[in-house]
């Protein structure tokens, strides 16, 4: 009679065995209570790599501007004062054979002669020059190379963008983890905390017993072997308790880092359950299409593919000649005096041998365009490979939750006909620890597949570009 009021008295305790679900009440958070959503907007506003990013579309805007400048003239200006050493000189051969013809006839008779080419020599510029030279050079026609810089600075500000989105769809679905996890810790804290409370009452409980107790005849009563089992049970709960506590310490960390805010700041999740997220299904079929057009390591290939043709292209071009605009203005006068001295032309350039370079740069470019598409065809097997992994994985948990779920609902009845039977002196002792630790390792179980079917989901969104 003394066993069947202990019980009694252990199942009319708030929280008892009898009362356990997988979602399982908590203490109550104070404060704004932050759901998933908000935790992501919190991160996307908080985290520094989004602003890094931002940078480097500035600097692919940027380079764009540099490779569309190309577009226009090349306009410089330079003014100095240049002092040449000695004046520029130059030999000029005078023809004077006529006035030699006709002198040296006279001067024959005397055996004089003089020469029919005489050699003068000129000295002209000054040697302290001040002169602004005004150079101009404008492509006119480059066969497409412009048009190819431009195009790869577009495209590489494309990837920018597309990194991006990379950086952020990361974010998110880090953030999610975290959530998850947290949310994890928690129920598995509360889970193992409610188990701590049952497991010492059931330990005073059986203690009372057995140092009160007086069986029957044909009832065996509570030894201290009983009592030994129920203190040593009580103490397993309580370490695990203790674990549990690090864990969920360490996943408020882990939250608080994927958003981005201060560790010492408090935070306050929502009290929503693991069990409450629902699992929507998923059309598999478009989902692999879609991850095909969506996913941002294609889309970086993808445009890693034009780039590198447009390389190959750019390349190619290097075998066509370049046809610009020169001109120069001198002023005030240049060195010999000539006042504000200027010439204009256009000039062609047409490369003929530079040892095999253009060659080599055509061929460089076809084997890393050839690379790429290989890496994209190569990337997405992997990806088809690793949703049907993916999917495999998440149609195996929710079967097994569903089975587990059952499996708490039989372990709670277990619980309570152990329970019962123990009260009534028709089972024993070990038959009620047994039932205890295999509800509370069956609810563990559950909780653990509904956080990784959640895990699995959050992949699933990540590789396919769902946010």
């Amino acid at each position: 009679m003394t066993r069947l009021v202990l019980v009694l008295i252990f199942f009319l305790l708030p929280g008892g065995f009898s009362g356990y679900s997988v979602g399982f009440a908590r203490e109550a958070s104070h404060g704004k209570s932050l759901t998933l959503d908000e935790c992501i907007r919190e991160a996307l506003k908080n985290r520094p790599e989004l602003e890094i990013s931002n940078l480097d579309i500035v600097h692919a805007e940027h380079l764009i501007h540099e490779a569309a400048s190309h577009y226009y003239p090349n306009l410089s200006v330079t003014a100095g004062y240049t002092r040449f050493n000695k004046p520029y000189t130059f030999e000029v051969e005078v023809d004077v054979s006529e006035i030699a013809r006709k002198v040296n006839i006279p001067l024959s008779v005397y055996g004089l002669e003089i020469p029919s080419f005489l050699q003068q020599e000129f000295a002209v510029g000054r040697r302290n020059w001040y002169a602004a030279t005004v150079d101009l050079n404008q492509p006119l026609y480059t066969f497409g190379r412009i048009e190819e810089g431009v195009r790869q600075a577009r495209i590489g500000h494309s990837i920018a963008l597309n990194q991006k989105e990379k950086k952020r769809a990361e974010v998110i679905h880090e953030v999610k983890k975290s959530f998850f996890q947290y949310l994890f810790a928690r129920e598995i804290h509360g889970l193992i905390k409610e188990g701590e409370v049952q497991a010492g009452v059931i330990a005073r409980m059986v203690k009372i017993a057995y140092e009160t107790f007086i069986p029957e005849k044909e009832e065996k009563g509570t030894t201290r072997l009983d009592y030994l089992k129920a203190r040593g049970f009580h103490s397993e709960v309580k370490a695990r308790l203790s674990e549990a506590g690090k864990n969920l310490h360490l996943a408020e960390l882990a939250l608080k880092m994927a958003m981005g805010v201060n560790s010492e700041n408090p935070l306050n999740v929502a009290e929503v359950s693991l069990d409450s997220i629902p699992l929507d299904p998923m059309n598999w079929e478009e989902l692999k299409k879609g991850a095909l057009e969506r996913n941002p390591d294609l889309k970086n290939l993808d445009l890693g593919i034009q780039f590198y043709d447009s390389k190959r292209k750019a390349a190619r071009k290097e075998y066509f000649p370049t046809v610009g605009l020169q001109a120069q203005y001198v002023g005030p006068e240049d060195r010999f005096g000539i006042k504000n001295f200027w010439y204009a032309g256009i000039g062609i350039h047409l490369p003929i041998f530079n040892g095999f370079q253009t060659k080599a740069r055509v061929g460089q470019a076809e084997a890393a365009f050839q690379k790429v598409k290989g890496q994209k065809m190569v990337v997405e097997s992997a990806m088809s490979v690793q949703i049907d992994h993916l999917r495999a994985t998440l149609t195996e948990l929710k079967e097994r939750i569903r089975i587990l779920r059952t499996g708490v609902d039989e372990a709670r009845e277990r619980m309570q006909l152990a329970a019962d039977g123990y009260a009534a002196g028709i089972t024993e002792y070990d038959d009620l620890l047994l039932s205890q630790k295999g509800e509370l390792e069956m609810k563990t179980a559950c909780l653990q597949s509904l956080f990784l079917s959640r895990i699995v989901k959050s992949e699933i969104e990540f590789i396919s570009g769902i946010q």
